[in-house]
């Protein structure tokens, strides 16, 4: 349902031996919905003949705070070298034009870090955002890459859909069924969503993929969704990647076609010089890290609004 546009509606529909029922989802933000419930006993029942009752609810999206505030959010020391880029204005992905519409674009910087002058060039790299780099108040800690409103970095952890060991993580593509059922989780550790083709049968899959040390991610590999790494990150060899990705340790890139929408949080707790080379590219992608988060049945619920959240539509509907 988080696929309809404002306003939009769809409808679920069945029957049981006591009779039938059908909900009327209207999505009227991102975040709010209204559901029409109808239960119904048909006409042949011999006590509830032809009785039914309608009920509406006003239901809101629950999910952590994740809103990354930038393109690359770290701490220490960033080389840009080569010719890699980072760019903090709101980008739309590739193909992602139909399921952004309703994601307003607004640019952000491109580095969000504890000390402008951490931030140097070789090369031809390139930085640019609103501003390109804006210094963290109050200075980052090791609380903002592991408290995220609500939840915590454990919490995500033990949430995720897939789990892997450090090491070299190669080829990650999407994987269905010749029927078109995107085949999920844990079984398929290296089926990462298809951020390639949104309408395909993994384009609504956006798992959260935990790493348990250092990960070395090549190898043409594509994916999307939450990537969560407890050790460093090295990005290289073609990889696309749409959403948030959190390093505990360092973010470095090397290699040419590595391009990430959405944005990367590296704690970098040991003040590692991080390096961007090649021509490597982080784009900052409100729409790509928002759907990570919404389309994310792990970290996201329905839940009825807490006052007056539902009526009874069935007196309305006979009168």
């Amino acid at each position: 349902f988080g696929a309809l546009s404002d306003w939009s509606m769809a409808t679920v529909t069945d029957s049981t031996e006591e009779g039938v029922w059908s909900v009327n989802v209207t999505k009227m933000t991102d975040r709010l919905y209204f559901l029409n419930s109808t239960g119904g006993v048909p006409q042949g029942s011999a006590v509830y003949g032809g009785s039914g009752r309608m009920l509406g609810v006003v239901a809101r999206l629950s999910s952590p705070d994740l809103k990354p505030e930038a393109a690359l959010t770290t701490r220490g020391k960033v080389d840009i070298r080569g010719t890699a880029e980072v760019h903090g204005e709101d980008q739309t992905p590739p193909g992602w034009g139909a399921h952004c519409s309703s994601y307003p674009l607004e640019d952000h910087p491109g580095i969000l870090i504890n000390k402008k002058a951490d931030v140097g060039y070789k090369g031809d790299g390139s930085l640019s955002g609103n501003p390109e780099i804006q210094e963290a108040d109050p200075p980052l800690t090791d609380q903002y890459f592991t408290e995220f409103g609500d939840l915590s970095w454990d919490d995500l952890v033990a949430r995720a859909d897939i789990r892997l060991a450090g090491g070299n993580i190669n080829n990650t593509h999407p994987d269905s069924t010749a029927d078109g059922r995107c085949l999920t989780g844990q079984a398929h550790p290296y089926n990462w969503g298809n951020p390639l083709n949104p309408d395909a049968a993994c384009g609504d899959y956006f798992p959260m993929i935990y790493v348990d040390g250092d990960a070395s991610i090549q190898s043409g590999g594509v994916g999307q969704g939450i990537l969560l790494i407890e050790g460093n990150a090295d990005i290289r060899g073609n990889f696309i990647f749409h959403g948030i990705i959190i390093v505990q340790g360092n973010f470095e890139t090397q290699g040419t076609g590595n391009h990430v929408y959405g944005s990367v949080l590296a704690s970098n707790a040991t003040l590692d010089l991080q390096k961007l080379v090649g021509s490597s590219v982080l784009e900052y992608s409100g729409c790509a890290a928002t759907r990570a988060v919404l389309f994310n049945r792990a970290l996201t619920r329905v839940r009825p609004i807490e006052r007056r959240s539902w009526v009874d539509l069935s007196s309305a509907v006979s009168g």
